[in-house]
């Protein structure tokens, strides 16, 4: 908990009891007029950050840090953790090595270390045949298929819009009305019969 917040002035500590008043205090310092507005939490504790020291000879230490008390077994080989190397996903609590290995070895169920982005390949698919005639006549309809068929699919892990799905249907789009319009000017053009 914070106990003195420094006055601005002369960066003397303002005690607790002068914070989140009516009217405004005066600075024990400079005597400078003060309004000290602070958020609750301010005084909220932080849990789980830093690992406790040992108490006592007979109390568990971490495998990790010796001197720092164990407060959970790893629940694959056994290892004693302090607060800090305690790694808990989906309510099991992982040791740093264990929880390597079972990433290394995929038994971890609820942890995902890769994501296909349908919307970057729709994108590609869309674009890149576009520089050739040909290859457009097949990737505009993948590019469509990808859209609609990955739409709903989990993005990034990291937050995206759908941006690269509607570039990747207007490109599409525009490319097969292209091919249609090629396709149609053949036709039309076409010299007939002598």
């Amino acid at each position: 908990m914070a106990e003195a917040i420094a006055c601005g002035e002369c960066s003397w500590p303002v005690p607790a009891e002068f914070w989140n008043r009516e009217g405004a205090v005066r600075c024990p310092g400079c005597r400078q007029l003060l309004e000290i507005g602070v958020f609750p939490a301010i005084e909220r504790v932080p849990s789980g950050a830093l690992p406790q020291a040992i108490g006592e000879e007979s109390e568990a230490s971490c495998f990790y840090h010796p001197a720092s008390r164990a407060v959970i077994p790893c629940e694959e080989c056994g290892r004693f953790l302090c607060g800090l190397c305690d790694i808990e996903i989906g309510g099991k609590h992982f040791c740093p090595t264990c929880f390597k290995t079972g990433l290394a070895e995929n038994r971890l169920e609820n942890v995902e270390t890769r994501r296909t982005m349908y919307d970057s390949i729709a994108l590609a698919l869309a674009t890149l045949p576009a520089m050739l005639v040909w290859p457009a006549v097949i990737g505009a309809p993948a590019a469509l298929y990808t859209v609609i068929r990955r739409w709903n699919a989990p993005s990034s892990i990291l937050p995206r819009t759908r941006i690269r799905f509607y570039l990747a249907a207007l490109f599409a789009l525009a490319q097969l009305a292209a091919i249609g319009a090629l396709i149609w000017a053949f036709i039309r053009v076409r010299p007939g019969p002598s």
